[in-house]
């Protein structure tokens, strides 16, 4: 069986650390290891070195063979340049490191490094309210006394206008009379059809609806006609024609 020493890939992509192991050389890169003896993380400063080298001189001595990184490896171990981290300092270290730094001693029962202090509350007392001075009463109108109505002048101006507003009537309704072609007639106040007309005619488009028509219904009548001749007679044509 070939036996190799190499290092197994681990970790995420961009932040690999390895492991050194003694693995068949048919085994697939991430398959099972015969035994872990070492592990190496690059990406840390110094890079970490960390392999049992009686077990690698052991695996050697088997016939395994290293590979090139391996190889490199264990020759640091064998030249002595393996650089190691210093360890790292536990907390209640720093802790007592601080403490020295600020001239205190680790013992103080208290254990506080710092006084607090509060700042006391002013408590201000509520200021006693002015009395407001009062405000004049605004004197209340007086009721003004009717005027007696002048019966004989109001009935005189009543009788006026009545007489005026009729007379604008009769004048919008001549008006209205004379501006109607001959043989229409104008809708009722209600907009019905006068009795005996059946035409409807529509001013804006010059055209007359019969009541056959496929639009009469939704047409509204600004004219009446009695028969379709007068409403040609007036200068409209038929709708749909």
């Amino acid at each position: 069986m070939a036996v190799k020493i190499r290092l197994k890939r681990m970790g995420k992509i961009r932040a690999p650390f390895y492991r050194v192991v003694v693995m068949d050389s048919r085994t697939k890169r991430d398959g099972r290891a015969i035994e872990e003896i070492g592990k190496y993380h690059p990406t840390e400063e110094p890079s970490l070195i960390d392999i049992d080298v009686e077990r690698a001189d052991y695996w050697i001595g088997q016939g395994a063979q290293p590979t090139e990184a391996v190889a490199a490896l264990l020759k640091k171990y064998a030249e002595g340049t393996v650089q190691t981290k210093a360890p790292k300092a536990s907390k209640k270290d720093l802790y007592e490191a601080a403490v020295a730094a600020a001239g205190k001693s680790g013992d103080d029962a208290s254990g506080a490094t710092t006084a607090k202090k509060r700042a006391a509350k002013k408590v201000e007392e509520p200021k006693a309210e002015e009395p407001k001075a009062e405000e004049p009463v605004a004197a209340e109108p007086k009721a003004e006394e009717p005027v007696a109505a002048d019966t004989d002048s109001g009935a005189a101006s009543a009788e006026g206008v009545s007489t005026e507003a009729d007379a604008g009537a009769e004048a919008a309704a001549a008006a209205s009379t004379a501006e109607l072609p001959e043989g229409a007639a104008a809708a009722l106040e209600d907009g019905a059809a006068p009795e005996g007309y059946t035409i409807k005619g529509n001013k804006d488009s010059m055209k007359y609806h019969e009541p056959d028509g496929q639009w009469y219904d939704q047409t509204v009548a600004e004219l009446w006609f009695q028969t379709a001749e007068a409403a040609e007679a007036a200068g409209f044509t038929k709708a749909g024609a």
